[in-house]
């Protein structure tokens, strides 16, 4: 099973040709439009957001997959798919910026992460919790309940592990591999994109180039392959 998240910038659907290639099962895309369900051949298409041009979405290719009745849209952005037998919550944390949609909505990964505890977990069900998290421990302030090291640290408690890291054996915050170059400078890089997985066995992990992918967005995809 392969799986790729990316944040394409918005313009997914015009997009979507310079991925095909790669034949994931599964893609958690940030920043896409709204699109119908059908509207890629042989795949399902799931969004949720607020503004119709710029959500989260996850495609599933050539697999039964529906949307959990679990999800909770005063969380912003956060997708919940079950895919024959596999669990999936796509991020594309909105985090303080959440509240301009209404004083009760939450775009925090923390809120997430307690809010769908155990849907993540029931049966030891394998589950893949990823996407663009707007977040890194270079960040961290001082008792702020969303703070990279605490979403990671629950993440851990609950059984899941960065793919990344757990391929590099990388310190977080001190990666080689980087996800974010802001207003697409080459000098201006992070990583404040992941995958988590629970109850898989990772088998190659990978990060899209600078030069490969800074045409089409100001992120790069993550890919990986498991069982």
């Amino acid at each position: 099973m392969k799986i790729l998240s990316w944040n394409c910038n918005q313009n997914f659907s015009k997009k979507y040709e310079h991925i095909e290639s790669i034949n994931a099962d599964i893609l958690i895309i940030q920043e896409c439009e709204s699109l119908k369900e059908d509207h890629f051949p042989e795949a399902k298409f799931f969004w949720t957001g607020k503004n119709e041009s710029k959500g989260l979405g996850i495609l599933v290719r050539n697999q039964r997959a529906f949307l959990d009745p679990i999800h909770n849209t005063n969380l912003i952005n956060f997708l919940p798919i079950n895919v024959d037998g596999l669990r999936v919550l796509g991020v594309w944390a909105y985090n303080h910026r959440a509240v301009k949609f209404g004083k009760n909505l939450s775009g925090n990964t923390i809120d997430a992460i307690n809010f769908y505890e155990d849907w993540l977990t029931e049966k030891s069900q394998p589950c893949i919790f990823g996407g663009d998290f707007n977040n890194a421990p270079q960040w961290d302030k001082k008792d702020n309940l969303n703070n990279f090291q605490n979403i990671n640290s629950r993440l851990n408690h609950l059984g899941f592990e960065s793919a990344y890291h757990t391929s590099t054996k990388e310190v977080f915050g001190s990666e080689t591999g980087h996800t974010f170059f802001h207003t697409k400078n080459e000098s201006k890089k992070y990583h404040i994109d992941y995958l988590y997985l629970r109850s898989l066995k990772l088998k190659s992990m990978r990060v899209g180039t600078y030069d490969d992918w800074i045409k089409l967005s100001d992120h790069t995809p993550l890919i990986l392959e498991a069982k």
